[in-house]
């Protein structure tokens, strides 16, 4: 009996060791598969930047669903709804290439967690505002316009930084992941931000999403990247001297090199086309039935079709098969706003936006890769810059324009006739110009030109 008790406690560290080693066998070998699918997670900074990303990108999503229906409820009109949203994007014109000279310059790790810890502060503002039942239209707007300062400041970093910490041969890996990464998280905030709304009210959705960013910011903390020793790093404030000169020298690539301007040109024209519908979604949800029931499955609905998309798009590794990728996302982007124009019930609503969510989160990626790929890393943050400028600018003048215009027109006109300028224009842009005839044939440009940043300064 005596040598029974003693083995017994034996016999059970022993189990407890076997699981915990069959647990680590099971472990390793599920990061090995992952690992040799999406290779881009082999890097320690890359996978906390995914993480940071994910828990950033959840509460601006969640926030974008409060915000979107508290000033829908406050003022019963589409038209505030775009202000909000214009006072969002519209940093991404003025602050974005400040921004994204400062990356060029600085620690943009360090950039980042300083655009982080910004963003917390709205948030935390809105959450005490609502839970005091003392907010206005105009505090959701003021405080949308600081968010968006934040975080276009914090995106060109991020870009930047995601090919200073992958190899360039997984950096189409990694920016579908970040962009698995930013749409997986707009399923988990409208989620959770639509059981929190039916629930506990909009203030209840602040405070998640304030949590989310500190949560973020701790994760950037532990990022280990620094700045190479032979790269220019001069503090802030210096930087902001040489604004002018480096964004002119960025403009100056721009212009040298035809195959980055194609790119920017024509995602500003798919952003402003086919992606400045926010405005109008608290609308069509209510025209359609289910109201803000329904607004919350169409965000859900769009983020869970840009993951699909850019699951899939993370798998692709020959060139011939991305370009027609970018073909069907171009073309795609189109058909599906155009079938969101004509769905009349609340399933063919949200199946539609499915569709918008996979071709736009896919055509994006594929033309951030392509532009990550040929920039030199000394203009990367500036270029990034300039292209995210276009983007949002665009994106939220006709997001504003839009909400305005649908209180008067309808949502359905200005959701299907410019996806049909669009479609035009992607049409011609393939058959027209051989530098994207060339892309989505082959998956390459037409005769790559190195150009160095003097001479694309013109020194």
């Amino acid at each position: 009996g005596l040598a029974g008790a003693v083995a017994r406690p034996g016999r059970a560290r022993w189990g407890r060791a076997s699981r915990v080693a069959v647990a680590g066998r099971i472990y390793s070998a599920a990061m090995l598969i992952t690992t040799e699918r999406f290779p881009a997670l082999q890097s320690v900074d890359f996978r906390r930047l995914f993480v940071a990303g994910f828990f950033t990108a959840a509460a601006r999503w969640a926030m974008l669903l409060a915000q979107g229906w508290l000033v829908f409820e406050l003022s019963g009109s589409a038209a505030w709804v775009g202000a909000a949203t214009f006072a969002g994007l519209f940093p991404f014109v003025f602050a974005g290439p400040i921004a994204g000279a400062i990356a060029d310059r600085v620690d943009r790790r360090q950039q980042l967690l300083v655009a982080t810890a910004v963003a917390i502060v709205p948030a935390v503002a809105l959450a005490v505002l609502t839970i005091t039942d003392l907010v206005v239209v105009w505090h959701v707007v003021v405080l949308a316009l600081v968010v968006g300062i934040a975080q276009a400041s914090a995106v060109p970093a991020t870009q930047a930084l995601l090919a200073n910490v992958v190899p360039k041969e997984h950096l189409l890996n990694a920016i579908s992941l970040s962009s698995i990464a930013q749409f997986g998280s707009r399923i988990v905030g409208p989620l959770f931000g639509a059981a929190l709304l039916a629930s506990l009210g909009t203030s209840s959705i602040f405070v998640l999403s304030s949590v989310l960013l500190v949560a973020s910011l701790f994760a950037v903390s532990r990022v280990r990247f620094r700045r190479p020793t032979d790269t220019p790093s001069l503090r802030a404030i210096a930087v902001l001297r040489t604004v002018g000169a480096d964004l002119r020298e960025a403009f100056a690539y721009v212009e040298s090199d035809r195959r980055v301007a194609i790119v920017i040109v024509l995602v500003s024209l798919h952003c402003g086309l086919t992606m400045a519908f926010d405005s109008m979604m608290p609308t069509l949800s209510t025209m359609v039935g289910g109201a803000r029931g329904t607004y919350s499955a169409i965000l859900v609905s769009i983020g869970s079709g840009a993951v699909i998309g850019t699951v899939g798009l993370s798998m692709l590794r020959a060139p011939r098969v991305q370009g027609g990728a970018l073909a069907f996302a171009g073309f795609g982007s189109a058909i599906a706003m155009m079938l969101l124009a004509f769905a009349d019930t609340p399933a063919l609503v949200v199946l539609a936006a499915a569709g918008t969510g996979a071709t736009q989160a896919s055509y994006m990626a594929l033309s951030t890769t392509y532009l990550a790929q040929i920039v030199p890393d000394i203009l990367r943050g500036r270029v990034m810059a300039l292209y995210l400028m276009m983007a949002a600018g665009n994106m939220s003048l006709l997001n504003f324009g839009f909400g305005w215009a649908s209180d008067i027109i309808g949502v359905r006109p200005l959701l299907f006739f410019p996806a049909v300028i669009w479609l035009a224009i992607f049409v011609a842009a393939a058959l027209g110009l051989s530098d994207v005839r060339h892309l989505i044939r082959r998956g390459s440009f037409l005769e790559p030109i190195e150009i160095s940043a003097g001479a694309a300064a013109g020194g």
